[in-house]
């Protein structure tokens, strides 16, 4: 990988993007869809750290733990079918449209909550807390921005609760981080072609903590906030052309070269406020707002020993070591949630909710990121005192963004991106 030609705009911007635009798990072509549960997805997580009516809710919030005065176990999939677009035009000046570029995506998660007493309580989660996957075609004009991202990242919280009293209970956790990125691009320059391939991998540390305020059986408050995480992704950096990663200048086609390199990011902090109010016997209004601290993510920067700085007039040359590096313009964002719950019968819950989810960075072809709209709905059956069966549907529709992302192949071009999502999930709960 050459990042000494101006690839800041192109690889750095995609993994940096692909890696850290998402809030609570998977992204989609820069559509935050932090569900882990279908009882999350159908109130669109509107006050999820409060209600506490699954295991799941520990992906959320521990001290909700609390709630639970049985082995509780839950798992859940769902199906995730973006469709986003981006017109433009090409080096001709022709009108183009890159179509439905973000691929479907299956999303597991599960959890069990022990309580260990009446005031002790532990639990285990495993989920998805930040992922993207984007696939531009190679009849898009401006390969050296285009490609393929693939990147997903797999939390394994470790947790334990604590109940003070009738109303503060607490709860930590630790959580251990598994990353695994992959990204291909490729252009041709006369007769030179460029080519660059990455896969790497990464473990991070990090911790959460959280509250649970229980006003009375009808009301509660909860506070939560999980920590930024490290990542340095290790793996190999395949190039040839202006990616390879040996001395610059080279105008003739190379064969490809490897090196091993590191790319460090930052996964964002979280914080989120959730409220949960049962307002008659049938009905409970909830709402949530979680913070996400993306200004924390000023600079991407992938280092290798076998990254040499040129001379090329293409080539914008970095120092000795340093692949590429990308200076970052990221914004601090909340997400706003609001929904109701229809308790209509002992077996029957139905679920409703509206989400709205501030713009955090810049928009590029592989991540369009905007503001996002959610309309959720879902609905819950009790098999029995003991299991209970969930299903969760959702639609975002992202605003329309304009942006300009500099080619080298065309210089500073203007995109124009629109995209949605339909998401569907299905649970299954036990109670021992």
């Amino acid at each position: 990988m050459k990042g000494n030609l101006k690839v800041t705009s192109a690889l750095g911007s995609a993994i940096a993007l692909a890696l850290a635009t998402a809030s609570t798990s998977v992204l989609a072509a820069g559509f935050q869809v932090g569900e882990h549960s279908a009882t999350g997805l159908g109130r669109a997580n509107a006050g999820e750290g409060a209600i506490a009516d699954t295991a799941l809710v520990l992906t959320k919030n521990p001290a909700a733990m609390t709630m639970f005065d049985k082995t509780t176990v839950s798992s859940q999939l769902a199906f995730i079918a973006p469709d986003v677009n981006t017109e433009y035009e090409d080096s001709n000046g022709v009108a183009q449209t890159e179509e439905d570029y973000a691929p479907n995506q299956f999303v597991p998660s599960f959890a069990a909550i022990m309580p260990l007493n009446d005031k002790v309580s532990i639990g285990f989660a495993m989920f998805s807390n930040y992922g993207t996957g984007t696939e531009v075609s190679d009849e898009f004009a401006y390969g050296d921005i285009g490609g393929t991202t693939s990147i997903i990242t797999v939390d394994s919280s470790f947790n334990i609760a604590y109940k003070i009293n009738d109303l503060l209970s607490i709860g930590a956790g630790y959580d251990l981080v598994v990353g695994q990125a992959e990204m291909e691009k490729g252009f041709d320059v006369g007769p030179v072609a460029n080519t660059f391939d990455m896969s790497g991998n990464a473990i991070g540390h990090g911790w959460n903590v959280g509250t649970l305020f229980t006003i009375n059986e009808n009301n509660r408050l909860a506070l939560t906030y999980r920590s930024a995480v490290d990542m340095s992704f290790e793996g190999d950096f395949t190039g040839s052309g202006a990616f390879a990663p040996g001395e610059a200048g080279r105008l003739l086609p190379a064969d490809p070269s490897t090196v091993t390199g590191n790319v460090d990011v930052t996964l964002p902090a979280i914080a989120e406020l959730s409220g949960y109010h049962k307002v008659s016997d049938v009905l409970a209004v909830h709402y949530s707002a979680m913070w996400t601290q993306w200004s924390s993510l000023d600079e991407l920067k992938a280092t290798s020993e076998g990254c040499k700085s040129g001379t090329n007039d293409l080539l914008d040359p970095f120092e000795n070591g340093v692949c590429f590096q990308k200076d970052l313009e990221y914004n601090d964002s909340i997400r706003y949630a609001v929904g109701t719950t229809a308790y209509v019968s002992e077996s029957v819950t139905l679920r409703m909710g509206y989400a709205y989810d501030e713009q955090a960075g810049e928009a590029i072809v592989v991540m369009p990121d905007t503001s996002r709209h959610q309309i959720s709905a879902g609905v819950s059956y009790a098999a029995s005192e003991t299991v209970s069966f969930d299903l969760g549907s959702a639609y975002i529709f992202g605003d329309e963004v304009t942006f300009t992302e500099h080619s080298e192949l065309g210089g500073d071009q203007e995109f124009t991106s629109n995209g949605s999502a339909w998401l569907v999930s299905a649970q299954m709960n036990m109670a021992f």
